[in-house]
């Protein structure tokens, strides 16, 4: 390794690489301290030189060069050995070794090397154009040809091997996510941290990249594309795990930190100065990270066990974030405060710093997280299922799989819920005086609370049918028992009570009216059950013809809905309501069902029982 001090210039004169050049007059300088300490400014060519004794008995001598911001011209004893990047380029680095040989007419034998190196100078730096500190400590260094292999895989094994390692473990974790968010379309906080995570790994395949190529502006814009979108994807992620609305404050913040990121890249083309650029890239970074600790807070106090596991992660790497920018403001400043570097790790020969640590914490937090998450669904999926084959079995024994035979009238039903359990109900019961009393309703609601609702209300109609066959009565007690009971639901019911001569009484509750060979009956209609503990329920009477059928429906019928967004609605309704009851519901069923379909159909044959 040569210096860490060199002799500097900040001219740029051809005889600068002559080893007869007299520089006692250059400034001496410390590859291991900014360049702006030493008042440099708006330079774009600065010049380094090193006197070096070699070994008498050296052979096969080789400059090596890595650590380089901007681009550099190396010369030995005034002769070109070599160039390291593209001296017309402005906005380049290069991580990796470069070695150059000398040439036979430089070889020493015991003699001087003056090494002297042609810098261009990035545009941007901490103190303005022309400031950026081109080398560091072990940049250049003197080697043999035999050594050289061996160093340059060294240096580039110990470059590159943790962000490939981490790479590799972001690309797992962003796949299981990914591949839990296809399983379970319906959970995109999976969806949101696999691309958080994807994109992360993708940043760290840049890094490495760059340690083993060097870096451009295109390289530079790739890697704060895929920095870009792993944190607008995390807040993202952290909206959804919380279940925080989508608001115009955080898609502000997103987009913020999105072009925040990018402010950069264009102050690496020269574009913006060091005061706009920390405020463009940190301001929104910042707040971001205020944000999302202070959001996962508040959720854990109101019990987010989500928040839990990702609190730690997040709330040091924006402890870090602040620490970052105060170090980087002291620096700016030129204050005396000195900030240390964040606390890395060393493993063997391999020295990694604080991000890279926090990459593996984070890539292991977020797997954690997926495990803890997807064992919550599964539990709550098994929990749902019970509740919902509880439902079935409930249901299942309330809603009559047999039509009872009474004289007089042909009765035929068709229930077909949407899903496994059904908010639909209805009951055909014979009165003590030979006639029917039918009952058919639909309750807000699914699941399990739905087939409770329709077990109190068939267990209601059954007990009162022993005491009235009035409609209108049997409504209204229903609609007490569901006050009592309901919890803020409703309930749409329509009775009606056929005698043996084909008067027919009808009480409704809300309920879509009963069809009488392909005209809708116009009734008293009450309010649904369970919204008012004033409500009456009118009774009307009609008479029906011997051979009249009556259809009676729920609204999963008219609300039928196909792929174009058509409802079945009342006027297809209206023109199949004299065909069967199987008819009508297929006919809903093939339209497009939405909800629960029950149809029943009443045919009064007083001389024969027809069969629809």
């Amino acid at each position: 390794m040569l210096g860490p001090s060199w002799l500097f210039s900040s001219g740029d004169n051809s005889a600068f690489a002559s080893p007869a050049y007299d520089d006692s007059s250059w400034q001496t300088v410390s590859l291991d301290d900014p360049l702006e300490k030493y008042g440099v400014r708006g330079a774009r060519i600065v010049w380094y030189r090193i006197h070096v004794q070699p070994p008498t008995r050296s052979h096969f001598l080789v400059v090596e060069a890595q650590f380089v911001t901007g681009a550099c011209e190396i010369f030995v004893n005034g002769i070109q050995i070599g160039t390291v990047g593209n001296m017309a380029s402005s906005d380049q680095e290069t991580a990796h070794m470069i070695s150059f040989d000398l040439p036979d007419q430089v070889k020493a034998r015991g003699g001087e090397l003056v090494i002297a190196l042609r810098v261009a100078l990035n545009k941007t730096g901490r103190q303005g154009a022309g400031a950026i500190t081109p080398l560091q400590s072990g940049s250049i260094l003197l080697s043999t040809s035999f050594q050289t292999p061996y160093e340059a895989s060294y240096t580039a094994a110990h470059q590159t091997l943790i962000p490939f390692l981490l790479s590799g473990l972001g690309f797992v974790v962003g796949l299981v996510a990914l591949a839990l968010y296809i399983a379970l379309r319906n959970r995109t906080e999976y969806l949101a941290i696999a691309v958080s995570l994807l994109a992360n790994a993708l940043q760290l395949v840049e890094i490495a990249l760059h340690r083993l190529h060097g870096i451009d502006t295109q390289a530079a814009f790739w890697e704060t594309l895929w920095l870009a979108v792993t944190n607008v994807a995390l807040i993202e992620f952290v909206r959804l795990i919380l279940n925080l609305r989508f608001s115009r404050w955080l898609v502000a913040l997103q987009i913020a930190v999105f072009l925040g990121y990018f402010s950069a890249n264009v102050a690496r083309l020269g574009y913006l100065s060091p005061r706009p650029l920390l405020f463009a890239y940190f301001a929104p970074v910042l707040v971001a990270q205020a944000v999302l600790p202070f959001l996962l807070v508040r959720g854990l106090i109101r019990g987010n066990r989500d928040a839990r596991v990702i609190l730690p992660a997040i709330g040091v790497v924006s402890l870090a974030n602040y620490w970052n920018f105060l170090a980087t403001m002291a620096a700016f400043l030129n204050l005396s405060v000195q900030f240390p570097s964040l606390p890395g790790l060393s493993i063997g020969s391999y020295d990694t710093d604080f991000w890279n640590v926090w990459n593996a914490i984070y890539f292991v937090t977020m797997l954690l997280f997926l495990v803890l998450r997807t064992i919550g669904i599964a539990r709550q999926h098994a929990r749902v299922a019970a509740e919902l084959e509880a439902a079935r079995i409930v249901q299942h024994v309330l809603i009559p799989e047999e039509i009872p035979s009474i004289p007089g009238f042909g009765l035929h039903s068709v229930y077909k819920p949407a899903g496994e359990v059904g908010g639909d109900f209805f009951q055909i019961l014979p009165t003590a005086s030979g006639g029917v009393l039918v009952v058919v309703g639909d309750v807000s609601g699914k699941g399990m609370p739905a087939a409770m609702t329709v077990s109190l209300l068939v267990g209601t109609v059954r007990t009162l049918a022993h005491y009235t066959q009035s409609p209108g009565e049997i409504l209204a007690a229903m609609n007490q028992r569901m006050l009592a009971r309901s919890n803020g639901g409703f309930t749409t019911c329509l009775a009606v009570r056929v005698d043996p001569d084909g008067k027919a009484a009808i009480a409704n509750a809300g309920h879509l009216a009963p069809y009488i060979d392909g005209h809708e009956l116009v009734l008293e209609n009450g309010l649904p059950l369970g919204l008012s503990e004033a409500s009456s329920y009118q009774e009307s009477e009609i008479s029906l013809l011997p051979g009249l059928r009556m259809t009676l429906i729920t609204d999963g019928v008219v609300e039928a809905q196909d792929h174009g967004g058509d409802l079945f609605g009342f006027d297809r309704t209206r023109q199949i309501s004299s065909q069967s009851a199987e008819s009508i519901a297929a006919a809903a069923q093939a339209f497009g069902q939405e909800d629960d379909i029950t149809v029943l159909t009443l045919t009064f044959a007083p001389a024969e029982v027809l069969h629809a």
